[in-house]
């Protein structure tokens, strides 16, 4: 009998290596299921994963990771074992965010279109007859499979084009603003007083926070809520050369000098950064509905004990995503 693991989507990945027969995560107590059958990986809802298509995936995150600048990371010069761990880990999260986006599709009515349909028809075919015999037997996906698994990454794709459409992506210049300052911190009230008194007397606040400070570093770079928002609520109102006075946070005292207000290549930079925040959120919240709806089933003993062949160089295909991004243009 297989050995199924209950998890709710948000942890999928957390708990892939628990092994006892239950645990809490989050308040949320995790139990062992044996609903899903043999061939099956995970479900979510009544959508059940193959053994096939995550074989599917497993072979291409082995060849589109598996090497760096051009070297081989599956030969004997390195650690093969922990190179499987990581890329079986990487295939799960790749999967369950498919499966996520298309629970989402079919509570929303989000569907594929007959030439979408058609383009990953055509896609399957041309990428089925790109395997060699050893990758077919490695991943026991037939030419049907293959095209079915494209309609489901496809309406993935689909999902998360339309949520990205929907994202603000309007970052004001205040919001993106990163600064540059001197920053001095201890944790000591008394020591917080004499730093002050120095200060107002008017020593050089560079040495103050070169020779006082308790942190790794007494120059930074920061965007907004980096720090707290005591903060952010005094040091973003500086003007450039400004010293701050002591603002309790952290269990301490922080002291900044503004150095440059705006640095104007790092906002820029900053606002790339918020916009993708706000796409990663959109995502963290589908998932979180979806978490709070429905529990999902991990074969964690079939998951557990899949190995790649010994001679695993025979192993080489990784263009199914790039064929079917082909067929989709």
């Amino acid at each position: 009998m297989n050995l199924f693991k209950r998890i709710g989507i948000i942890v999928f990945a957390i708990c892939m290596t628990i092994s006892f027969q239950a645990c809490s995560i989050k308040d949320k107590t995790i139990y062992f299921d044996t609903s899903s059958g043999r061939g099956t990986v995970f479900k979510i809802g009544d959508m059940k994963c193959s053994k096939k298509e995550a074989f599917v995936y497993l072979l291409n995150e082995k060849n589109i990771y598996g090497s760096v600048d051009g070297v081989n990371l599956w030969s004997e010069d390195f650690d093969t074992k922990t190179m499987t761990g990581s890329i079986k880990d990487l295939t799960l999260e790749h999967l369950t965010k498919v499966y996520v986006l298309n629970l989402y599709a079919n509570e929303h009515q989000i569907e594929l279109t007959e030439e979408e349909k058609k383009a990953c028809d055509k896609a399957g075919a041309e990428y089925y007859k790109s395997l060699n015999s050893d990758e077919r037997s490695f991943t026991g996906a037939s030419k049907k499979d293959i095209k079915k698994m494209y309609q489901r990454y496809a309406l993935a794709e689909k999902v998360y084009n339309e949520l990205m459409d929907s994202v603000n992506e309007e970052v004001s210049e205040d919001e993106a603003r990163v600064m540059e300052a001197f920053v001095l911190f201890v944790k000591d009230e008394n020591k917080a007083n004499e730093i002050q008194g120095m200060i107002d007397y008017g020593y050089t606040f560079e040495r103050l926070a070169s020779t006082y400070t308790t942190l790794d570093t007494y120059q930074v770079t920061f965007a907004r809520n980096e720090y707290p928002k005591e903060v952010d609520d005094v040091v973003f109102n500086l003007d450039t050369e400004e010293v701050s006075g002591a603002i309790p946070a952290d269990g301490g005292y922080y002291f900044f000098q503004c150095l440059d207000k705006y640095n104007e290549e790092l906002s820029e930079e900053n606002k790339k950064v918020i916009i993708e925040n706000r796409r990663k959120q959109v995502l963290d919240d589908i998932v979180t509905d979806l978490e709070q709806r429905y529990f999902s089933d991990m074969n964690t003993k079939l998951w557990d004990e899949v190995e790649f062949p010994e001679d695993a160089s025979k192993l080489t295909s990784g263009t199914f995503f790039e064929t079917l991004n082909k067929y989709l243009k």
